[in-house]
């Protein structure tokens, strides 16, 4: 990469998101002059407001809390995703198996089993963990799956004629050309995850962001509920922003990964 392109990318990298944040505010601001309602629909600059408040609260617990569940929950879920993804097309049985309960489950909202996960566990922080497990092996298992069955079988091949070993022809050929698709179901897992988590934090956590969010809504403090609503905006576009960045470095070698991490 070229010292200019690295300016251009660095460019975009900053302005881009100012841009954007530019665009939300005025349409924001313009909004809630229309509505004219500051309890209702509070401008830009309330809820900012709001957020210095709560930040000297409680907020920060509420952060680490979330951050925990997501953790948690996104670790289970790529660890089952990707060991699922492995046995489905290391040993074809298995994906028989595997195939069709995945594409049962998948169309099925993770909120849509918080009743269930109330019912098992009650109320509190393994209901956000165990939802956050549940959607984020989807996204994972499908674009790994999808990444080894797309692997160039002239490669295989080539490693076979080398004579090199099936572990190591799993490790150092079909995994290395999978990485991108990996990369990028771990990106989507984490969008998924993020919007589960704030569903079972408002309805079935004990604490965290969402659970914050409802508690504000019950004392109509929308000025607060909305800040918590734009932390969890923030911590997900920094989330976002991490992984791409990550993609790039792991990929530099793939014209592919690097353009759509620099999207």
């Amino acid at each position: 990469m070229t010292k200019q392109s690295r300016l251009i990318r660095a460019a975009k990298a900053v302005f881009a998101p100012m841009m954007g944040g530019l665009t939300l505010y005025i349409t924001w601001t313009f909004l809630a002059l229309h509505i004219n309602n500051p309890v209702l629909m509070p401008s830009p600059n309330i809820v900012l407001s709001a957020l210095v408040d709560i930040l000297a609260d409680d907020l920060i617990l509420d952060i680490a809390a979330s951050l925990k569940h997501l953790g948690l929950g996104m670790g289970i879920g790529v660890f089952l995703g990707l060991g699922l993804a492995f046995l489905a097309t290391s040993f074809e049985p298995a994906g028989l198996l595997i195939d069709p309960a995945v594409e049962l489950l998948r169309p099925i909202s993770g909120i849509a089993w918080i009743p269930l996960a109330i019912m098992m566990f009650g109320v509190g922080e393994t209901v956000p963990i165990f939802l956050i497990a549940y959607v984020s092996i989807f996204p994972i298992y499908v674009n790994t799956v999808t990444g080894i069955k797309g692997v160039d079988a002239r490669l295989i091949n080539a490693a076979h004629v080398l004579g090199a070993r099936p572990g190591l022809i799993r490790r150092s050929v079909i995994l290395p050309a999978a990485l991108p698709m990996i990369l990028t179901g771990f990106r989507l897992s984490l969008g998924v995850a993020w919007m589960t988590l704030i569903g079972a934090e408002l309805i079935g956590g004990s604490s965290g962001l969402g659970w914050r969010a409802f508690w504000y809504e019950q004392f109509f403090a929308m000025n607060k509920n909305l800040a918590v609503i734009l932390v969890v905006g923030v911590l997900g576009f920094t989330f976002d922003a991490l992984i791409r960045i990550a993609q790039f470095r792991l990929m530099r070698w793939s014209p592919s990964a690097a353009q759509e991490a620099g999207q």
